[in-house]
């Protein structure tokens, strides 16, 4: 059986309010080719397809164009899980309709039977040819009746719906698989030695866990599924060191740390042995219109000017990650060096390189009498300034904080009242 794996698609996602359309749509056909090439029979999307619940009207074009254009290759059997930025609602609004194209949607665990989340996949001669246990993101309430621990409740589930996947499988020698949104622990690559505490899903961001989803061991996945197919995690990685329970990765930039790291889609063939025959990362197009540029003023002006004197015939976009020297405005520096460059070039995003994050140093300046004499505002305003790494003067913080000062101002008002 031949399967190709992806997740965290987050169709309609704006980084810096950069319109991804295009984007997506090259993604997709790109997917729909490498089907074909593979003569894939299966594909399994891990969650996150939709980057918020309610996603726009072009990002939910994109992605039922995209499933209607599979009729027209190998892939009889289409696996949909949500993620934890999908609406469950949403996503299964179509789902009754979409099981007559053999494409099959989990949004929650909520009110389902293990049986309903098993489901017989087809060769193109309509033999059957393996079955796959498609459970998608799980909150702790939401099983929290099989178990108190969360470990051992997700294991539950895992386990019994296994059971119900090895009782339609019968006598037949065929794959069963799994698949999953969640954060597994012991991974490799990026996040290998990371603390539980700084757990992060794209490098920058914190991870959005919900109760102890961050610390999903291996164990609960039974050694007799023979793939399990992950997604949460934006970069390409196993877990525990096995090698059949997989993250495939986002196949797009999410943020700027992810600019040298590559992206991937995952095609898994297993064999009528039921052993995993071939894993081969197929690396995804576009993931060089990003950079982050990093240094002090003099490395970063060198920087743009090789850039300017590159032939760059498509937008590209830039974070620029400088070094705070007092007494220096980063900005009126590099402002003739940004209007020398290519039309195309796009600086959308300027972050400070600090190395001290830590909070009780925001304030150093200060003595404590001072410090009970600042605003409300003042110590909201220094705090944004400081986990968001930005200059008090610059775009991007006039940009946050008049975003969230007028509903933190609101709050303390209500508060106070």
């Amino acid at each position: 059986m031949k399967i190709l794996h992806t997740a965290d698609w987050h169709l309609g996602n704006k980084m810096h309010e950069i319109d991804r359309t295009n984007e997506f749509d090259v993604f997709l056909k790109w997917t729909k080719e490498i089907i074909q090439k593979k003569e894939i029979e299966t594909l399994i999307i891990s969650g996150d397809i939709f980057d918020v619940a309610n996603p726009a009207t072009e990002a939910r074009k994109l992605y039922y164009s995209f499933l209607a254009s599979l009729l027209e290759t190998s892939c009889k059997n289409v696996i949909i899980i949500a993620g934890n930025h999908d609406s469950a609602n949403m996503l299964e609004a179509s789902k009754e309709i979409l099981e007559y194209l053999n494409i099959h949607i989990i949004g929650s665990v909520n009110n389902l039977c293990y049986e309903e989340m098993v489901f017989e996949l087809y060769d193109k001669e309509k033999n059957i040819c393996g079955i796959c246990c498609a459970i998608p993101f799980v909150r702790e309430i939401e099983i929290r009746h099989l178990n108190e621990n969360y470990n051992d409740a997700l294991k539950i589930l895992y386990d019994g719906v296994l059971e119900i996947a090895k009782k339609n499988r019968g006598e037949k020698n065929i794959p069963i698989i799994a698949t999953g949104h969640l954060y597994a622990t012991d991974l490799e690559g990026r996040l290998a030695n990371t603390k539980k505490t700084k757990h992060t899903d794209d490098g920058t961001k914190i991870l959005d866990v919900v109760g102890k989803l961050g610390n999903v061991s291996a164990n609960v996945f039974s050694d007799e599924y023979d793939y399990v197919a992950l997604g949460h995690i934006h970069y390409t990685t196993r877990v525990a060191k096995k090698n059949h329970i997989l993250y495939s990765g986002s196949p797009f930039i999410l943020g700027f740390d992810e600019c040298t790291v590559p992206h991937h889609v995952l095609s898994v063939e297993i064999n009528k042995q039921k052993e995993l025959f071939k894993i081969e990362k197929i690396e995804t197009p576009y993931t060089n219109l990003y950079k982050r540029i990093e240094g002090n003023v003099k490395e970063i002006k060198n920087e743009l000017q090789k850039i300017q004197n590159e032939n760059i015939q498509k937008n590209v976009y830039i974070e620029l990650c400088y070094e705070k020297k007092m007494g220096l405005n980063i900005q009126e520096e590099l402002n003739e060096p940004i209007k020398a460059l290519n039309k195309n070039i796009n600086i959308v995003s300027w972050k400070r390189k600090d190395t001290n994050t830590n909070s009780e140093n925001i304030f150093e300046d200060y003595n404590m009498e001072e410090i009970k004499n600042l605003s409300d505002e003042e110590i909201f305003t220094r705090l944004i300034l400081q986990k968001e790494n930005l200059e008090e003067n610059s775009e991007e913080a006039k940009k946050i904080l008049n975003k969230y000062l007028p509903i933190f101002l609101k709050l303390s008002q209500e508060i106070e009242e």
